[in-house]
């Protein structure tokens, strides 16, 4: 549903001012890469990431400014290859092994996506949760998915990700990304490009339509190619191939000093290598003196989201072994002179007394019984200092989530006087990719603009925006969206509700609410008919309960007058005394009792009818239409406001989401002049996050 938001012109108005988020208050590119290169003057940039089709390639802006600031200085860009493919439990076998597949929290509620995803221009990997939607906005999902015919794609359509696709691995086992067969993967991926595309070309005007088939062509080009020339290649060397390609698209320029590699390649563990700076951090785990205390750290690092290494079982080290034709699995040393390693079946190195107290005496183990290809990485918050040993890692403003659990791990380390290697800072960049849309240059501003997608049109209350006015003012649709998740949160009765909906939807919820009450009213007076018989049953059963207290009065005095007054004499009555006696028991007590039983009875028969009456009332044909019309516009009065609320989310995380990590391709998808690029690149902010702070 598209709203018409009554402040459309404030809105308007407030677009065409330039709001104060440009302000920058970090490190400047200059004092970030001056400090990398006074400490690390030697160090390669490793930007490593999983898929050359999203973010990745966009890292293009710091090489551009390495080329003007630090023109020696290498670049490495790496795709993380040993991560397990993605998968989505319980999902069906398909004619391939690989399916595309979009994210939402009821069909796909269970996928887990890496090294496919792909996203169109706006778009973003951001699900609006059933707990998310109940939490911000106070959606009630039960009573949105009632009257509907089909609940449960309703409610993917709800919570799906706008914009969104990955690709799922549909097979019964499990493979790392470093065994996906590019000819089996292929008609996925061109599926999910051509997704990409054409979903992108929509919110662009026909003038710029070419521009974006052309680049979707390029890529699929590129692909195509790459397989025919290269039979058996895997998914990591087609994305190795793209990625220096991608970086030129981007950015206009052959990318100077820029190497490719894959994590096979880099954490390759044999004896010729394990002495490289990369692998000075697992000894830390390795060592007796050291390892209690590494291993201490880590654990209480970890935090709720991340399996303390018990988890793994006894002995369990933070750091995996990838092994060519066997797989993935955790690197344990129990302590009973065993080594294995936790693949699908358990894979023993030593069965016997082993000494592996040091890097060099692993990796002559590794190397003697798996041979020299074999990958050591580590997990979680393992990996980084691994790699910040001998890189200055670079990472989008929000990516990897655990750096913070690093961070703490290695400051425990340091308290704890372990001889930890020097650690490298992780270069942060914080692009302003919404901010730099307004350098896209526009020949006809009356036709080039920017086609906004439904979750956008309600939070600038128009079908299209110019580029510039969208830079302007896409931090205050954010600043609207949440405004109107609390306001919908605060909406907890249904007029209430629907009086908000007639609000910003004119016509038709008036029509609605108009009918509402009318049935309500209806309603009503059913209910105060079935309240006045109900008035009435009480009143009846107050009868008789006063008759049957009556009842149980004179049967208890009866017996009394039995027990006292006849009983004790009995033997010495005469027949005429006891019949004499009969006589006046009976006008006593058996008639007033026959008298209030009569009344009792009555009084059933009078409460069965008035209950009848109500029943009928209360679950008439009338009655019932009745409810049923209200349930349901109260139910789609609650569609209305979880359809609100998923588009508020999207922008409320969706915007924020993709101006810190945008998909390379749309710069030159949008402007092939590169001004949009240009921009980026200018203004993006480059600080540095420290590993090594003590916690």
């Amino acid at each position: 549903m598209v709203t018409k938001p009554v402040r459309l012109l404030t809105r308007i108005m407030d677009c065409n001012t330039i709001p104060p988020e440009t302000e920058r208050n970090g490190a400047t590119a200059s004092d970030a890469l001056t400090t990398l290169r006074e400490r690390f003057p030697d160090s390669p940039f490793l930007a490593l990431g999983q898929t050359a089709l999203w973010d990745e390639p966009t890292k293009a802006s710091l090489r551009l400014l390495l080329d003007k600031q630090w023109p020696e200085a290498r670049m490495i860009a790496g795709v993380h290859d040993t991560d397990y493919f993605a998968k989505l439990p319980g999902h069906g076998m398909h004619d391939g092994k690989y399916a595309l597949v979009t994210h939402d929290d009821g069909a796909t509620r269970g996928l887990w996506s890496a090294a496919g995803e792909m996203s169109q221009l706006l778009g973003s990997e951001d699900v609006a949760t059933r707990d998310f939607l109940k939490q911000k906005a106070g959606v009630s999902l039960a009573k949105a998915l009632d009257f509907v015919d089909n609940p449960a794609q309703l409610l993917s359509e709800i919570t799906t990700a706008w914009g969104w696709t990955g690709i799922i691995y549909t097979d019964w086992d499990r493979k790392t990304a470093a065994d996906v067969s590019l000819s089996e993967i292929l008609p996925a991926l061109h599926q999910q490009i051509d997704w990409a595309i054409q979903g992108s070309a929509q919110c662009l005007s026909p003038e710029r339509t070419s521009s974006v088939v052309f680049v979707g062509e390029t890529i699929k080009g590129w692909i195509s190619s790459f397989n025919r020339e290269n039979p058996g290649a895997t998914l990591p060397d087609l994305y190795r191939d793209l990625l220096p390609r991608l970086y030129e698209l981007t950015s206009g320029a052959s990318p100077r000093h820029l190497t490719t590699t894959t994590t096979q390649e880099l954490l390759r563990f044999n004896r010729s290598t394990c002495r490289l700076p990369r692998f000075a951090f697992v000894e830390l785990f390795l060592n007796p003196i050291t390892r209690r205390a590494a291993l201490d750290a880590y654990n209480l690092s970890v935090g709720t989201e991340i399996y303390t290494l018990d988890r793994f079982g006894e002995g369990a080290l933070p750091f995996d072994l990838v092994i060519p034709g066997i797989g993935r699995g955790t690197l344990r040393v129990p302590g009973d002179g065993t080594i294995f390693v936790d693949t699908p079946r358990p894979l023993y190195l030593c069965s016997e007394d082993c000494d592996i107290s040091s890097i060099e005496a692993l990796a002559d183990l590794v190397e003697r019984e798996l041979g020299t290809n074999v990958v050591l990485v580590g997990k979680a918050i393992s990996l980084l200092p691994m790699l910040a040993a001998e890189f200055t890692l670079v990472f989008h403003e929000g990516a990897s989530n655990y750096t913070h659990r690093t961070r703490a791990m290695v400051g425990r380390m340091a308290k704890r006087k372990l001889p930890l290697p020097e650690l490298r800072p992780i270069l942060r960049i914080k692009y302003a990719t919404w901010d730099a849309l307004g350098a896209v240059p526009v020949e006809d501003a009356t036709r080039d603009n920017l086609k906004l997608p439904a979750f956008l049109q309600q939070a600038k209350g128009r079908d299209q925006i110019a580029f510039d006015d969208f830079a302007y003012c896409w931090r205050n649709a954010v600043q609207w969206e949440n405004a109107r998740l609390e306001e919908l949160r605060s909406l907890c009765s249904p007029r209430a509700l629907m009086t908000y909906l007639s609000r910003i939807d004119g016509e038709s919820w008036k029509a609605r609410c108009a009918e509402y009450e009318t049935v309500a009213t209806s309603l009503g007076n059913i209910q105060e008919q079935a309240q006045h018989l109900r008035a009435g049953e009480e009143r009846v059963k107050m009868t008789a309960d006063t008759a049957k207290r009556e009842m149980e009065r004179l049967a208890k005095e009866k017996g009394e007058d039995f027990r006292n007054r006849i009983y004790p004499r009995l033997s010495m009555l005469s027949p005429a005394e006891i019949s004499e006696i009969e006589t006046e028991r009976a006008y006593r007590f058996d008639a007033p009792f026959e008298n209030a039983l009569a009344i009792a009875r009555q009084a059933k028969l009078e409460l069965r009818r008035l209950k009848q009456e109500r029943h009928a009332l209360e679950r008439g044909t009338e009655a019932i239409r009745a409810r049923t019309i209200l349930r349901r516009i109260e139910s789609q009065a609650e569609r209305d406001k979880a359809i609100l609320a998923r588009n508020a989310l999207q922008t409320v995380n969706g915007l924020p989401h993709t101006c810190y990590r945008p998909s390379s391709w749309w710069f030159p998808a949008v402007d092939p002049s590169g001004a949009w690029f240009r921009r980026l690149t200018e203004t993006a902010e480059l600080y540095l996050e420290p590993l090594s702070e003590e916690a």
